[in-house]
């Protein structure tokens, strides 16, 4: 018997479909299996490449287990005695120096180990109270171990040693490693509402700022916060009783301290030509800038108006003192946020 060319030989030959499909149903029929198995193929591949990611991260995370072994066990760190205060206490250089760029790391980095005094015993001295130096080391320490799912806790400071606390922790130039800014450089009253939750106009009223006048007049004390709130106030405005001079205006900030990096004043237009002084006294913590600004009816707001660079210091309180009276609608403070000491 003849060969039949188009009838396939092998296993395709027992299916009654094949046996009985044209060349051109064939050749569709491998192709849609070539389709299929190049799906197939790349899902497979896909796959593959989670897999490689999930060892990669399992590869970093035994990594960096080795590399906090390492740490912990000081395979490449040596022990720094210290003598705070009268009391001894000991720790490693590579905790003293975590907060790179801060003048503790300067201190132990090694480079000034000559120069450090040290008492009978050879133990590095720092005329600091013992208990404010312990809190900060004992977060130094926690801080070596902390991960970002979690982070050292902050140390919990008493009332009474909270000045102390704090001048020690700028001193050392530890605030922006201990308490990282927590809002980008933006509209502080802003921010503050943001992270707490609140009406931008009602932060006095949620205990968040607190705003003193050397004299009141225009709208009552109660409502002074809205001069913080997104828009101010309309033909309104937060002024001093006029005629009591200086006025003054200070703002507290009672969780968080700020740096001011530039400022937005708006006058009220009906009282700016007899009552809105054109130059002020900024204080920012211990800093003073005289600023000034031709305020008119054209001209009701200074706009963005920059502030000179304070450093590296965020301060919990600022002020305007104004040589004549002040009749503000709105007061804008551009900046960065930080958390208060807990």
């Amino acid at each position: 018997m003849a060969h039949d060319a188009r009838r396939p030989d092998g296993p395709l030959a027992k299916s009654p479909l094949l046996s009985e499909a044209s060349y051109e149903q064939l050749a569709q029929m491998v192709s849609v299996r070539l389709s299929q198995d190049c799906k197939h193929a790349e899902q497979r591949l896909r796959e593959i490449e989670v897999e490689e990611k999930v060892l990669d991260g399992k590869r970093a995370v035994l990594e960096d287990m080795e590399k906090k072994i390492v740490e912990m066990t000081g395979q490449f760190d040596d022990i720094v005695e210290l003598n705070v205060g009268g009391q001894p206490m000991s720790t490693t250089r590579s905790v003293l120096c975590l907060a790179e760029g801060s003048l503790l790391a300067g201190m132990f980095s090694g480079n000034f180990d000559s120069g450090h005094k040290r008492d009978k015993e050879g133990r590095v001295f720092l005329d600091v109270d013992p208990p404010v130096f312990a809190r900060v080391l004992s977060h130094l320490r926690l801080s070596r171990i902390a991960t970002p799912e979690c982070p050292a806790p902050l140390p919990h400071v008493p009332e009474d040693l909270k000045p102390e606390y704090d001048m020690l922790i700028k001193y050392l130039g530890l605030e922006s490693f201990m308490y990282p800014v927590i809002a980008n450089s933006g509209n502080i009253f802003q921010s503050i509402a943001e992270l707490a939750g609140v009406c931008q106009g009602k932060l006095q009223t949620c205990d968040l700022v607190k705003i003193t006048l050397s004299t009141t007049g225009g709208v009552p004390a109660t409502n002074h916060e809205e001069v913080l709130g997104p828009t101010g106030f309309h033909e309104r405005s937060m002024e001093n009783s006029y005629g009591a001079l200086p006025g003054v205006v200070t703002i507290r900030f009672l969780k968080h301290r700020v740096k001011v990096e530039a400022m937005e004043l708006r006058a009220k237009l009906a009282d700016i030509p007899a009552h809105m002084s054109n130059h002020w006294d900024f204080i920012h913590g211990t800093d003073y800038i005289g600023m000034n600004f031709a305020f008119s009816r054209q001209a009701v707001s200074t706009g963005r108006l920059p502030v000179p660079n304070f450093g590296r210091q965020y301060v919990d309180e600022v002020q305007w003192s104004f040589p004549r009276d002040f009749c503000l609608e709105h007061i804008v403070l551009h900046g960065r946020v930080i958390s208060k000491t807990p």
